[in-house]
């Protein structure tokens, strides 16, 4: 018996499917504590919530947090070392207008005047104390766990139906999806809008897709997009959109991220160096794709 449900949580859509043989009341059960556990994280990373961990270390910066708080900020140090910290949790995107979701920004009248450069004097990770279960910040620094907590939050989704004897099962968080049993996935096209690009079967694997031809405005006539680099506080414009497959989701979305951050060619060596299977589409359309994906049954639709 296949059961879809569907949540508005942590900024965008969750979509979890089971299939299994098992009743109906059971199988919602185990989804409805699934969401129970990307609302329990939202209320600790959200930076739109007052009252979130999050927004009350950032104000105060200090704060004795939850054992995955520290957690998340660990893993967020290791993928800060990996990319060269083009991974950077202290990256701020309010400074780019981006400070409250982007549904309420998008098309502002005021977006000139809300344009606002912070204090880049102090991006390093490593400055970051954890002292036990508190976590202190230097004066100018706040931390943003968006590019990562959604998706840690999928692994333990994950690991949480594994324990439950799952065997097949979809997990959808905003474009980025992790598949236990064979399927067909698709790629969001970004010529056509609400077209396909390509088609490709997953199993025991995450699908993160980051882009920059969606969630992007313009501020005295230059445009920028969601994803900054921390080298020189600008937008790279190379990449429109990456795909990258992976056995962990947090990893396949953070390196997807950072690659966009980074230049096409420092992107592709990373990656290589990675050992992750990829897509790239890039601003002149070239298509580059590494490391077999007809494993897959990759096809460009």
């Amino acid at each position: 018996m296949e059961q879809i449900k569907n949540k508005f949580i942590m900024w965008t859509d969750i979509e979890i499917i089971i299939n299994a043989d098992l009743q109906e009341g059971k199988i919602l059960e185990d989804i409805e504590k699934s969401f129970n556990i990307f609302y329990s994280l939202e209320k600790d990373f959200s930076r739109f919530s007052k009252t979130s961990d999050l927004s009350i270390l950032n104000k105060n910066k200090s704060l004795k947090v939850s054992e995955r708080f520290i957690d998340v900020l660990k893993l967020s140090k290791e993928v800060y070392e990996t990319t060269d910290g083009f991974f950077n949790p202290l990256i701020n995107i309010s400074n780019i207008w981006y400070s409250e979701s982007f549904e309420k920004i998008k098309d502002h009248p005021l977006a000139p005047s809300l344009l606002r450069r912070g204090n880049w004097e102090d991006l390093n990770v490593h400055k970051i104390k954890i002292i036990w279960d508190e976590i202190i910040l230097e004066k100018n620094q706040n931390l943003d766990f968006g590019w990562i907590v959604k998706w840690y939050c999928v692994d333990l989704v994950k690991n949480y139906l594994l324990e439950k004897w799952y065997d097949d099962f979809i997990i959808n968080a905003g474009w980025d999806i992790f598949v236990n049993k064979t399927s067909c996935i698709a790629i969001d096209s970004p010529f056509e809008n609400d077209d396909i690009f390509a088609l490709l079967d997953l199993k025991n694997k995450s699908l993160s897709t980051s882009w920059t031809y969606k969630r992007n405005w313009k501020i005295d006539k230059k445009n920028y997009h969601h994803i900054l680099n921390p080298n020189n506080n600008e937008n790279n414009n190379e990449i429109i959109s990456i795909s990258l497959i992976s056995d962990k989701c947090y990893l396949s979305d953070c390196y997807a991220t950072s690659c966009i951050a980074m230049w096409i060619s420092k992107s592709i060596d990373f990656l290589e160096k990675q050992n992750i299977d990829w897509i790239i589409i890039w601003k002149d359309w070239k298509i580059y794709k590494i490391w077999n994906l007809d494993k897959y049954a990759f096809e460009i639709i």
